[in-house]
């Protein structure tokens, strides 16, 4: 009879337990931080580990798909003595000139369509432009390029009618102005989408009362908006420049293969399963990522600091 007793109760404690359990996850779930949590999970699951075990990867020794459990830099090494450093230095070059090229012709882009462009319906044609390319086939989108650039494409043809030259110019395609005339277009909208974004929150009554204080445009420009829009111009930068290091579609298709690019190379290792040497080239391409974006950050609060104490000493 006690035992009975004993057994009813433990079962009845044991069930409120799990009932109190579940209502103390269902209260979590319905709390504002619930979703923060679970995408923080999600994300760390698929970026966050993937990233760890490609670095681990990349200082183990692996012959296809044997790994042998010992730190190595044998990946690493085996950059620097094969000469595929240069496929960094490349790709680096390339990344940062179009970075360089989105960042001139997006930020003055981005300012017009943010403080001058006063048609709805002009607005909404640009932001229309800069997002329909999203939608085509890299490849097909790319090949464009052939009919215009080509040796018998409409450049050429134009040139050669209007008796301006005698004959195809060659380097228009498959050189690295190609390359990175193919790939400025399809990152121009990472560029111009951050900057319009800050320029969007920038008050206009700021930019006013700089030229009621006499303010020229260059330097309402210097001090009031670049400085206000430089979380725009960091966050363009960054979508700008990480993508391209990645982009294998258009060097391909432009470059003619006669230059190896970072994305050509991760592939031609993976497909030789060599494993290791692409997740070494991978981890560069993380590297440098957070270099530049420490950089950048670095730049932004120094650039805060000088303005903090430029501001302290107009009030004194």
């Amino acid at each position: 009879m006690t035992s009975e007793f004993l057994e009813r109760t433990r079962s009845t404690s044991q069930a409120g337990g799990f009932a109190r359990h579940f209502a103390a996850a269902r209260e979590w779930l319905s709390s504002e931080r619930a979703p923060v949590y679970i995408f923080a999970f999600i994300w760390c699951l698929g970026v966050i580990v993937p990233v760890i075990i490609s670095a681990v990867l990349s200082l183990l020794k692996a012959r296809g798909l044997h790994i042998v459990w010992a730190v190595s830099l044998h990946a690493y090494r085996d950059i620097v003595e094969s000469g595929r450093w240069e496929v960094v230095v490349r790709t680096l070059t390339a990344a940062g000139i179009v970075t360089a090229i989105c960042l001139v012709t997006g930020f003055p882009f981005a300012l017009w369509l943010v403080k001058r462009a006063k048609s709805q319906k002009l607005t909404q044609f640009v932001f229309m432009a800069l997002t329909v390319p999203f939608f085509l086939d890299p490849s097909a989108r790319t090949l464009v390029w052939r009919g215009v650039l080509g040796s018998t494409g409409l450049i050429n043809a134009a040139l050669m009618k209007l008796h301006l030259i005698d004959a195809p110019i060659e380097w228009l395609l498959f050189s690295d102005f190609s390359v990175y005339l193919g790939l400025v277009g399809p990152y121009f909208p990472n560029m111009v989408m951050p900057i319009y974004l800050a320029i969007l929150l920038i008050d206009n009554e700021l930019i006013q009362a700089s030229a009621d204080l006499g303010a020229t445009p260059a330097a309402t420009l210097r001090n009031i908006v670049i400085p206000l829009a430089m979380p725009g111009i960091i966050a363009g930068v960054i979508f700008t420049f990480v993508p391209v290091m990645g982009d294998s579609i258009v060097p391909t298709i432009l470059g003619g293969g006669k230059k190896e690019y970072l994305a050509d190379t991760v592939m031609s290792l993976s497909t030789a399963m060599n494993y290791a040497g692409a997740a070494a080239f991978a981890t560069i391409i993380l590297m440098l990522t957070a270099v530049l974006a420490a950089v950048f950050l670095l730049f932004r609060q120094r650039m805060t600091l000088a303005r903090g104490i430029a501001d302290r000493g107009i009030t004194a």
